[in-house]
């Protein structure tokens, strides 16, 4: 996937998460080795409670959510999951 078709995704799904869940911050990373390099996203007032989710092998996404909300954090997996599996 080309760079600005993973940052318009992440764009429209990022406004999908602020929407739901205000509190829930979320940042696309491009993965370089080991290596999650910040690309775009909310990057101010980041929570120390993160879920890394590899969209591929060259993308991630890191989901900063205080609430520690499993029901939540698998809801907002699933929305990311159908901006980058096509289903959006």
């Amino acid at each position: 996937m080309e760079k600005e078709e993973a940052i318009r995704r992440f764009e429209a799904f990022q406004k999908e998460i602020r929407q739901k869940y205000p509190d829930v911050n979320v940042a696309l990373c491009e993965l370089l080795g080991r290596r999650w390099s910040f690309l775009c996203g909310s990057s101010m007032e980041l929570s120390p409670f993160v879920k890394r989710v590899k969209i591929d092998e060259r993308y991630g996404v890191s989901i900063f959510d205080d609430s520690m909300d499993e029901d939540r954090s698998e809801e907002i997996v699933r929305i990311l999951k159908g901006y980058f599996d096509g289903d959006k």
